[in-house]
């Protein structure tokens, strides 16, 4: 009869419910992992995007007859990396060093994280390079 009808719909709420609750406490896990993954993948595309600078900006360094010409060609190297964005908060060579036979270029990245942890919303990284001079004239 009637009862026996609304205990079966009674079944099929609690089932739907509890399904409710294990795709919340599913969701509860879940979400913070992403966001943890997300902020580690920042990280490394930021790593990787300060190496491409360091190495660029010593190349370009390198490639000059002294070290005047030598820092303007790369400020010039890293200037498409140092486009606005809301991760990247500045790039910029923090020492160049043009010696007899190599050039050694060292770049720091501060990049904001998209989901910081609580104390780690800016993070700092240092790249450096090392390329040999082939811009100087060798004297016969």
């Amino acid at each position: 009869g009637p009862a026996k009808a609304t205990r079966k719909v009674m079944r099929k709420r609690a089932a739907r419910g509890s399904s409710f609750i294990e795709a919340i406490c599913i969701a509860t896990v879940l979400i913070p992992i992403t966001l943890v993954l997300l902020d580690c993948i920042t990280i490394v595309i930021a790593n990787s995007m300060n190496d491409t600078a360091a190495k660029n900006a010593a190349r370009a360094a390198a490639s000059q007859e002294d070290g005047g010409n030598a820092a303007l060609a790369a400020e010039k190297a890293i200037a498409p990396f140092k486009k606005p964005s809301p991760i990247i908060n500045s790039l910029s060579i923090k020492e160049l060093a043009y010696g007899a036979d190599t050039v050694s270029c060292t770049t720091t990245i501060d990049i904001h994280l998209p989901m910081p942890f609580p104390g780690y919303t800016n993070l700092k990284f240092d790249a450096k390079d090392i390329e040999p001079i082939v811009g100087k004239k060798v004297n016969p």
